[in-house]
């Protein structure tokens, strides 16, 4: 009896020094993601110019959200990514993009999964050379 009371204490100590590493983890996991995310944010409007309407779509947005800050597209068009064939790719996200041309303005690209999932709006491209039909 008197080394489980002993032991209680060393027991109690390290589930409180656990749970705070879970913490921690968890904190630095979020603000990595975060980071992450500015990264994308970045990125999305690198090749777009200050005054284009492009730079009011965020990413996220949705087909119809960006349509009714851009008004409907010229042409559309889909490609796979290479995370198509990733077996490891059990959520089947990213496998597809969905990109929306505008004549004179550019373009917004779309993720969009093999399940039928929208992951919004990821990439923007402003071209004012953009010829909205046929390549």
């Amino acid at each position: 009896m008197n080394i489980l009371v002993r032991r209680i204490p060393l027991l109690l100590l390290c589930l409180a020094v656990g749970c705070k590493s879970a913490e921690e983890k968890r904190a630095a996991r979020e603000a990595k993601q975060a980071e992450r995310e500015a990264a994308i944010r970045e990125q999305m409007h690198a090749n777009v110019p200050a005054d284009s309407p492009l730079q009011k779509v965020t990413l996220g947005m949705t087909e119809a959200e960006v349509q009714a800050i851009l008004g409907a597209p010229t042409r559309t068009s889909t490609h796979m990514t290479g995370k198509q064939f990733n077996p490891w790719n059990f959520s089947g996200r990213d496998t597809m993009r969905v990109v929306y041309h505008w004549q004179g303005i550019g373009r917004v690209e779309f993720s969009a999964g093999s399940w039928g999932q929208r992951n919004g709006a990821i990439l923007c491209y402003g071209d004012v050379n953009e010829p909205g039909s046929g390549q």
